[in-house]
């Protein structure tokens, strides 16, 4: 994953060209926001499918030339099925449909930028406000499921991405890493 993740921010960046005297898009005082939608996601229960892909919003506010802290606020959901038919005795089908509402803070650090990108990397602290619900259809004796999964609770994450503006306070943004979702792509805006 760590190479995946150093490729995809070195072709990024060569991509996007070389850093300029220009405008920096991040800076001490600047304010960002973010709206994106997620590809796969660590909070999923293992096996799991997802039902709403992660969706989430964030901010950030540059304390520092270079340091930025903010938050995020994500939900997704998955479903995870289970079945059995053994002929002329019993059936039974469990679903268990879980939801995830990732609040959490984050810090980010602002590697390299230009007039028109900024890559950075981070870490996210936070809470994944966790719920599952178990259904069952059957017939005869049937299985019983003496556990249901478990889910939420404190939530760590690291990420890595970049913003592109397409106009003074327009873009979008990509990251990739631990975070709502392996890779998240979305809409960036300068406030």
């Amino acid at each position: 994953m760590k190479k995946l993740i150093s490729f995809a921010v070195a072709l990024i960046l060569s991509v996007v060209g070389i850093k300029t005297t220009q405008a920096q898009i991040f800076d001490e005082g600047s304010k960002h926001f973010h709206v994106g939608i997620g590809f796969g996601s660590p909070y999923y229960y293992s096996g799991s499918k997802s039902t709403i892909p992660p969706i989430h919003i964030s901010g950030e506010y540059g304390i520092k030339e270079k340091i930025g802290i903010g938050g995020l606020i994500g939900y997704t959901s998955s479903s995870y099925e289970d079945s059995y038919v053994y002929p002329g005795l019993y059936s039974y089908k469990y679903t268990w449909k879980f939801s995830y509402l990732i609040i959490g803070a984050r810090g980010s650090y602002h590697f390299w930028q230009n007039d028109k990108a900024d890559a950075y990397a981070g870490l996210l602290l936070g809470y994944n406000v966790a719920s599952v619900k178990e259904e069952y259809e059957g017939t005869g004796t049937g299985y019983y499921y003496d556990e249901t999964p478990t889910v939420g609770g404190f939530a760590l994450g690291a990420y890595g991405g970049i913003r592109y503006q397409f106009k003074e306070n327009l873009g979008a943004f990509a990251e990739l890493g631990y975070n709502i979702s392996w890779l998240s792509v979305g809409l960036h805006v300068k406030l």
